[in-house]
């Protein structure tokens, strides 16, 4: 009798062998980055990627004009404020060399013509305000508090450990280097929920007391300018709906400036608010 085995016998058993190998095998597990080794750098390469994605997103975000022969007063106006009151951050003296924000990147302001009162940061200091904000505001004082609010957002790490429960910080890494897999999330994921993250009550009081030690060292202003915002309710006030407001605001707020060794200002405006902005909205 012919034993002889033909080639597609061998071939089986090679493939059997095989499946039965990696079959056994173990899955790798990737090693979880910690968010603490998440840097700075990796932090504004992130937000570079957000940014990309949300200029993408143009029907969702509708972006001001910042370019002639557009008016470019408003963009000046705000800049200048964004700029003045993170200032000390973005020189970041305190950490280590090894971890500093990049003091010649720019943090950008971008207008979005929305009609809904929102204000929001990127990782690595880009910021989002709404023609409906500015339109609901008043004075520079109350426009400083706000950008002072979300620089200390991001700076102290809020926004970043909001995104991490959603995206954990290996893909956080992917998406920096420019490598996802197929399904992991991307940076359109990120700006998907960028604008509406929520924060807690206890997060925000303390950053309103991060916001007040800002504007008391950057500047002259008054640094009540939450009062009369955190008394505005409606649908349309979606800042305030994402940044959970709380019991007694502004007698905490009272609180804190009483109890600092050094005093603050009391600037609110001289018009250049209503000149440079609500004349040009």
């Amino acid at each position: 009798m012919n034993t002889r085995r033909g080639p597609w016998s061998a071939i089986i058993l090679i493939s059997l062998s095989l499946f039965l190998l990696y079959s056994c095998v173990p899955e790798y597990e990737e090693p979880i980055i910690p968010p603490s080794q998440f840097t700075k750098y990796q932090r504004e390469a992130l937000g570079d990627k957000v940014k990309i994605a949300i200029a993408f997103e143009d029907e969702r975000f509708p972006v001001l004009p910042n370019i002639p022969p557009y008016d470019t007063t408003i963009y000046d106006f705000v800049q200048t404020l964004y700029d003045q009151a993170t200032n000390e951050m973005r020189l970041d003296r305190r950490s280590p060399q090894s971890n500093k924000w990049d003091i010649d990147r720019p943090w950008r302001v971008n207008i979005l013509t929305l009609p809904e009162k929102n204000i929001f940061v990127i990782p690595g200091g880009g910021i989002y305000l709404t023609t409906g904000l500015l339109r609901s505001l008043e004075t520079e004082h109350e426009l400083y508090y706000l950008l002072a609010f979300e620089a200390s957002l991001m700076n102290e790490k809020f926004l970043f450990f909001q995104i991490i429960n959603r995206i954990n910080t290996n893909a956080l890494t992917k998406i920096v280097d420019g490598f996802p897999r197929r399904d992991d999330p991307t940076a359109d994921d990120i700006a998907a929920f960028i604008d509406n993250l929520e924060f807690s009550s206890d997060q925000v009081k303390t950053l309103d007391q991060n916001a007040i030690d800002i504007i008391c060292k950057s500047s002259i202003m008054d640094p009540r300018g939450i009062n009369r915002i955190a008394q505005q309710t409606g649908i349309d006030w979606l800042w305030l709906n994402y940044r959970t407001n709380y019991t007694g605001r502004q007698d905490d707020i009272q609180r804190l400036l009483e109890n600092r060794a050094s005093d603050c200002g009391n600037f609110r405006t001289n018009g250049n608010y209503d000149r440079y902005v609500l004349s040009k909205l």
